[in-house]
């Protein structure tokens, strides 16, 4: 009696009457406003909107006069769960504090928790907004403080494109 039941001709009427109710009232509504319908967006010519709290690749930060702000306190060294920061301290001629010698960064290990940035009591270090991190190297992943591919100050060649400038109107520009 119950396989009756569900498939008798009224209860299929009002699923299939309900059913062209909402699509009747999409249809008939279908771009009216003249607004942009598409969903998919045509990336790479079209430039992406990314969240303004998106996590990317983490960058060193000089200040205005060009000198590298970490001070070599270690805090992001310390603080990070999967221990992929690497810091070396040295002293330079006219610098009052420490200066780091050595600062990688293993990128495929990262677990892009942003821990080592809120540590960080000197803004030297940040996430920025690069979204394409894809190498075909594993060494393109350690990113270190020289080198022409692995510059941290920089953004990667690989991402240079994925900078999301609209991620919010007061963020940095990335790409000096």
């Amino acid at each position: 009696m119950s396989i009756l039941k569900k498939l008798l001709p009224i209860d299929i009427a009002s699923g299939m009457k309900l059913t062209g109710k909402y699509f009747g009232r999409n249809f008939l509504q279908a771009n009216r406003s003249k607004k942009h319908v598409h969903i998919t967006v045509e990336y790479p010519e079209t430039p992406i909107s990314i969240a303004p709290r998106y996590r990317g690749r983490l960058q060193m930060l000089r200040d205005e006069q060009g000198e590298i702000k970490c001070v070599c306190c270690l805090a992001c060294e310390k603080i990070c769960p999967t221990q992929v920061i690497t810091i070396n301290k040295g002293k330079k001629e006219g610098r009052k504090t420490p200066y780091p010698t050595r600062y990688d960064f293993e990128m495929e290990r990262c677990i892009f928790c942003e821990f080592c940035v809120e540590s960080c009591g000197f803004d030297s270090i940040i996430l920025n907004h690069q979204f394409e991190l894809a190498a075909y190297n594993r060494e393109d992943f350690s990113i270190g403080m020289h080198g022409e591919y692995q510059d941290m100050f920089r953004v990667s060649p690989v991402g240079q494109y994925s900078i999301s400038s609209s991620a919010s109107p007061d963020a940095p520009d990335y790409t000096q």
